[in-house]
């Protein structure tokens, strides 16, 4: 790759707006996605409406069909092979919420992000973009507290208090909305992707859940029915928000900070960790030698 392309993919020309509608259109189709899904054992009679509602469907069909057109049209907008071009189409198409981060006619390896313009998926661009959705999703992971509050305080009595009920299924839309959007940011970022999904099984737990769950509603899957998905998630819910927690504060270095108020504990501490890291590293260099010399041998017996 040219010094040029480093900085500047191979995208047609003009495609910086057409990027932002389809992200905007994406989201909303995440949305509207979200809404209709089991979040909890409340808002049942929400959801039931939105189902058999015309608007709501009529609503991701034509988000859907907008999807496909400009997906459609930017197979022949790429400029790397067919192959790529049509694995992309066809995961658009069957998760349209993706075209947020994959496009027909962008090559892979490249992401447009909004507010920022084009980056190279890498270390680099997933760090970046970790630091800053770090606190949006916190904030969003807080929500997680009212919400449980509500769930065991109300208990049965949800049902018969529908505004209390809608309030709550809505405020766990968010919160899978955000938490869905943001797992489909981070592993489009990260070259590692399924390290990346086995780092963050928590949170694909959290978004396959709902959709389980809604499948059992449709009598889609049979073991549906041993499915419960508010009482699950709502264990995997506070594991997020302590896993969340512990996140931003090793990110930002909060801890860090904090030991560094006494100066002298900080440097001890500091030189012990020194001194261990010494320490490993002259077992992986005898270790190194070893083997150096175990194959200094064999070429030597090999020779001979």
């Amino acid at each position: 790759m040219s010094p040029a392309e480093a900085f500047h993919p191979p995208v047609p020309a003009g495609g910086r707006w057409r990027h932002s509608l389809m992200v905007t259109v994406s989201l909303l189709f995440l949305c509207l996605t979200g809404v209709l899904l089991p979040h909890s054992d409340s808002g049942d009679v929400f959801r039931e409406f939105l189902r058999q509602h015309p608007w709501h469907r009529g609503a991701l069909g034509m988000l859907w069909l907008f999807v496909a057109v400009e997906a459609g049209l930017g197979l022949f907008q790429g400029s790397d092979n067919w192959r790529s071009r049509l694995r992309r189409l066809a995961l658009v198409l069957l998760l349209p919420p993706l075209r947020m981060v994959a496009a027909t006619g962008t090559p892979d390896g490249w992401l447009w992000i909004p507010g920022v313009g084009w980056r190279r998926t890498g270390a680099a661009t997933s760090e970046k973009m970790e630091h800053k959705l770090a606190f949006p999703m916190l904030l969003l992971t807080l929500l997680v507290i009212p919400v449980l509050g509500v769930e065991l305080g109300a208990g049965e009595t949800l049902e018969s208090r529908p505004r209390l009920a809608m309030a709550l299924h809505l405020a766990t839309s968010l919160i899978w909305i955000g938490f869905t959007a943001e797992f489909i940011w981070m592993t489009a970022a990260t070259p590692q992707k399924l390290a990346y999904c086995q780092r963050h099984w928590i949170h694909l737990v959290i978004i396959l859940l709902p959709l389980a769950a809604f499948l059992r509603t449709l009598q889609i899957v049979r073991f549906g029915r041993f499915l419960r998905a508010g009482k699950i998630l709502r264990a995997y819910r506070l594991r997020t928000l302590s896993a969340r927690l512990w996140r931003v504060l090793t990110l930002y270095d909060f801890l860090d900070r904090l030991r560094q108020r006494n100066p002298v504990a900080y440097c001890d501490r500091l030189e012990r960790q020194i001194a261990e890291l010494n320490d490993q590293i002259q077992v992986l260099q005898r270790k190194l030698n070893a083997f150096k010399n175990k194959g200094a041998i064999v070429n030597k017996q090999d020779h001979s």
